[in-house]
């Protein structure tokens, strides 16, 4: 069937986007595309964010007296998308929006023909160029077809194995037992994005100081979102009041998978349990909706100790670089 490219189109197309990834899921039976929380949480987490840090591109938090990019329209600007003559959306490129001169491939496993014009137009929109070089990183699909389209065009693999780890949910997990003091609370029990974003900070920053957290403004768009779910965003309450752990969970009822993003614990209350103990109750509650599978992209240890297993799926970074 034909297809033609046209410019994302932020007004209706970001809900088909996310409809071709419940799809081609159901497709693949497996993580090969984006799955709908990294859809959901780069669109309105991390664009967020990153409009707020940016000065000069990511950079220190932006101050009212320096300019800076909305990273919103800056973002969807350089989405493209594929589409057949009755408007089926068969494929996308996209960036994560976290580093300068990365493409993200999108394909229904029908279409894998139209690689090598994506490819093209990742080269054409998405290079980032600076003082006469220009630079591409392309994530690929272990043992795709994409593999064969990068290498063939001169790209090179990084030695940097994104691999993706799988839970499965055999059985409803019993009840978490809290630390004397603690309190495991939903966003729909109690709404502080101000706790949140500091727990958030100091999970992932360690030391960084306030001027470096996340915004307040993010969490709530974030609350946006249109898979999210208050009563699956959650966190551990410490006797001090503080945000001790946390952890969203973004479900797709269509495939009965639900994943955790993100989640982490305060560097100050590290070494509790804690960050399992929230898992066990995301367990719990994504069984609930009658998931049976959850999906982890990272090499972190800890995901293994909670019950993640390997898989053989794996995602590696593709660069290439050309003359201005």
């Amino acid at each position: 069937m034909l297809t033609r490219r046209r410019a994302y189109d932020p007004s209706h197309d970001y809900g088909r986007v996310r409809d071709f990834l419940v799809e081609t899921f159901a497709l693949y039976q497996r993580p090969f595309n984006w799955l709908i929380d990294h859809w959901n949480f780069c669109r309105y987490f991390v664009v967020p964010v990153h409009t707020y840090y940016n000065t000069r591109y990511f950079g220190v938090p932006t101050r009212p007296h320096r300019s800076w990019r909305n990273e919103l329209p800056a973002w969807e600007a350089t989405i493209g998308l594929w589409e057949t003559e009755a408007g089926q959306v068969v494929g996308v490129v996209n960036t994560e929006n976290e580093e300068a001169g990365e493409a993200w491939f999108q394909i229904h496993p029908q279409y894998t023909h139209l690689y090598d014009e994506m490819l093209a137009y990742a080269e054409t929109h998405l290079v980032d160029r600076v003082d006469g070089l220009g630079f591409l990183k392309v994530y690929v699909n272990a043992d795709s077809e994409l593999e064969g389209v990068v290498q063939a065009r001169g790209y090179r693999r990084l030695d940097r194995r994104m691999g993706y780890l799988e839970y499965t949910l055999a059985a409803v997990p019993p009840m978490p037992q809290l630390p004397q003091g603690f309190t495991l609370l939903s966003v729909a029990d109690e709404d502080d994005v101000d706790k949140r974003r500091i727990a958030k900070a100091l999970a992932f920053g360690s030391g960084y100081a306030p001027s470096d957290w996340p915004p307040a403004s993010a969490f709530r768009e974030m609350q946006q979102a249109p898979d999210y779910r208050p009563d699956l965003d959650l966190v551990i309450r410490a006797p001090s009041g503080d945000y001790a752990a946390f952890c969203t969970i973004w479900l797709d009822e269509a495939n009965a998978y639900a994943n955790f993003e993100p989640v982490g614990t305060h560097l100050e209350y590290q070494g509790l349990g804690l960050g399992r103990l929230i898992m066990q109750e995301g367990f719990r509650r994504m069984a609930r909706y009658g998931a049976r599978r959850s999906f982890m992209q990272s090499s972190n240890e800890f995901y293994r100790k909670v019950g993640f297993r390997e898989t053989p799926y794996a995602i590696y970074p593709w660069i290439k670089y050309f003359p201005v």
